[in-house]
């Protein structure tokens, strides 16, 4: 009895070792049961795992049974349980931990499926059951996706995830189409033109658009966002305080609502201040000298932002900046708005010096007025754009509890009400439906 009980807590103490390491981390270490031994399912492990227990318990025919009196003088190993059976058992018991879990795993990912197969309706198109549908396919992938690939459902998992990842690219590609369409309605409701771009996200990523990776006519003073964001990283990176004073140059004035003067210094946290909540252009100037436009955008293409250009300095209604550079500023309603989550994500150093510039928003005939009134919604910040060609913003809102970045443009100058009455639609559905 001794040798059973010598050989059972040598396994249990491997067992609550594999455990307590993980199974990742112990199983290659003694190779797959089916990989040595040939299993090729759990059941087959059970009956291979009491086979070995029971060789183990079972002593050979010519050794004398163990007790007190021989024990004293026999050799100290004689008694000892075979180790290489001792060895298959371990890696038995960890490959039956693996493939239990992995059964779990997979009736949960069946179970998840035909729920999703049974919710989808065809007579429901609304985003509120695409939704639904959409996240009962990820939680699916996502239980397949933890069965690892030493397990004996390794192949067929690979085989449903496909099939899996398949319906659920189906649903999402209907459910923006139908989020999209809600845009559309807004669009046409809010008296916008069929150039309008919208772009809405929650601060995790969920997002839905209307022509969002369209240019605009102009970004106008939108394109001060990735100015600020590109300030933010040099000054980080290079250890420069944004305290730092720098002396704003005659060449970078033009006409400007903001108390910023030429020939005097500012710190670099008052220029990109102002630039933001003042929509300083003088101060914008002087921070794209400061920075020069081949570093913001090496930025702005390490970030990932594909089309957002700074290429030219801010000029008001008659005065030139001197050296105002080549090529058009550009960017995207998409990549704006990514930009702010970011922003609001504090993904970027020293984010709280742009968000509460963003806060201190001097113009709120936009964004801010839009949210006035409704309710479960605080305004947070924004940024506004507006020029000949162009009227523009992007607002920040708690809405329901959560954070939303709403990003608004037009290329008609003269549609500041209707951009504001988007951003209203665009939260009040948002209210009323609990997400868009």
């Amino acid at each position: 009895m001794r040798q059973v009980w010598r050989w059972a807590i040598t396994v249990t103490g491997s067992m609550a070792l594999i455990v307590g390491l993980g199974l990742t981390q112990a199983l290659p270490s003694f190779g797959t049961a089916s990989e040595l031994y040939g299993a090729r399912s759990l059941k087959e492990l059970i009956v291979l795992r009491d086979r070995l227990i029971h060789e183990l318990e079972t002593p050979p025919k010519d050794q004398p049974e163990p007790n007190f009196f021989n024990s004293l003088f026999a050799d100290p190993l004689e008694f000892e349980p075979n180790e290489i059976l001792l060895q298959k058992l371990k890696t038995v018991e960890v490959q039956i931990l693996v493939e239990e879990r992995a059964e779990d795993s997979w009736k949960q990912a069946i179970r998840l499926a035909t729920q999703a197969q049974k919710v989808a309706n065809p007579n429901d198109p609304s985003p509120q059951q695409r939704k639904q549908v959409q996240d009962l396919w990820e939680k699916a992938i996502n239980n397949l996706q933890e069965i690892p690939p030493y397990s004996l459902l390794a192949r067929q998992t690979s085989n449903k995830i496909k099939e899996y990842k398949s319906s659920l690219s189906e649903i999402t590609d209907e459910l923006l189409d139908a989020r999209a369409k809600i845009l559309e309605q807004i669009r046409q409701e809010s008296g916008l033109t069929r150039q309008a771009m919208l772009t809405v996200c929650t601060l995790k990523r969920d997002c839905v658009n209307l022509r969002g990776n369209e240019p605009p006519a102009s970004p106008a003073s939108l394109i001060k966002v990735p100015v600020a964001i590109a300030l933010l990283h040099k000054t980080a990176e290079e250890k420069i305080s944004l305290d730092q004073k720098v002396l704003v140059e005659r060449g970078n004035f033009t006409e400007d609502a903001s108390s910023i003067q030429a020939r005097q210094s500012y710190s670099l946290k008052e220029l990109m201040g102002v630039m933001i909540d003042h929509s300083s252009n003088i101060a914008t100037n002087q921070l794209i000298d400061y920075l020069g436009s081949d570093y913001i955008n090496k930025f702005l293409e390490s970030q990932g932002y594909k089309f957002t250009k700074v290429n030219f300095k801010l000029m008001g209604d008659h005065i030139m900046p001197w050296r105002p550079g080549t090529g058009r500023n550009r960017l995207t309603s998409n990549e704006l708005t990514e930009m702010m989550v970011q922003i609001y994500n504090y993904e970027h150093p020293s984010s709280q010096v742009l968000i509460d510039a963003l806060n201190r928003q001097y113009d709120r005939v936009i964004g801010y007025a839009g949210l006035q009134g409704l309710p479960k919604t605080q305004w947070l910040g924004e940024k506004t754009g507006q020029n000949s060609r162009v009227i523009g913003t992007t607002v920040a809102a708690q809405i329901n509890g959560e954070k939303y970045i709403i990003t608004a443009i037009d290329n008609n100058t003269a549609n500041v009400p209707q951009i504001s009455t988007s951003v209203h639609k665009i939260a009040e559905y948002i209210v009323e439906n609990g997400q868009l």
